[in-house]
C-alpha cells in the first residue's frame, strides 16, 4: 500500500514514491527530481530586492544651505595648500578650520539631501572621506556634484 505524502514531500514522477521536495534525486529509483531543477532555476532567476530610499520617511529641520559650508571648506583646503608655500601660519589655521568644517557641513547637508531627494548618502563613508587629507578635496567636489545631480541646485 503506497504511503501518503507529507506537506514537505512530493511524489516522484518516475516511481510514484513520496520524496522530499528539496531532494535532487529520488532515493527509491535514482531518477532526478524534475521539480527540484525547476525550483533551483527559479530561485536563481528571481530579481534581487533592493532597498528603495523614500524621502518621505525622513523629517529634518536642517537648512538647505549647508552645502555652502561644504563648498567653502573644500575651497579652503585648496587655498591652504597654496598658502603653505607663502605663509605657513595662516595655512595651518585654514587647514584646522577646513578639517573641522567639511565633515560638519557634509553631515548636516546629508540630512537635508536624504529628506528631499532619492539619494541616500552613506554617512560614515562620506565623513571618513571628508577627513582624509587630499582625498577630502575630491570628496567635497564629488559630494557637491552628486548633490547637484540629485537636487538640481548647487
Amino acid at each position: 500500500m503506497p504511503r501518503e505524502k507529507r506537506a514537505d514531500e512530493i511524489f516522484c514522477e518516475s516511481c510514484g514514491e513520496p520524496i522530499k521536495k528539496v531532494a535532487e534525486i529520488c532515493p527509491h529509483c535514482g531518477v532526478r527530481n524534475i521539480r527540484y531543477e525547476r525550483a533551483s532555476t527559479q530561485m536563481i532567476s528571481k530579481p534581487q530586492r533592493k532597498f528603495i530610499h523614500a524621502p518621505s520617511q525622513y523629517e529634518t529641520t536642517v537648512s538647505e544651505n549647508w552645502y555652502y559650508l561644504v563648498g567653502a571648506c573644500t575651497a579652503l583646503w585648496v587655498i591652504g595648500f597654496v598658502l603653505m608655500e607663502i605663509w605657513e601660519g595662516a595655512a595651518v589655521l585654514i587647514f584646522i578650520i577646513a578639517w573641522i568644517g567639511l565633515p560638519i557641513g557634509i553631515y548636516f547637508d546629508m540630512q537635508y539631501v536624504r529628506a528631499n531627494s532619492r539619494w541616500n548618502p552613506n554617512t560614515i563613508g562620506w565623513l571618513i572621506l571628508s577627513i582624509i587629507w587630499f582625498v577630502n578635496i575630491i570628496a567635497g567636489l564629488v559630494y557637491l556634484y552628486r548633490r547637484h545631480e540629485t537636487l538640481g541646485i548647487p
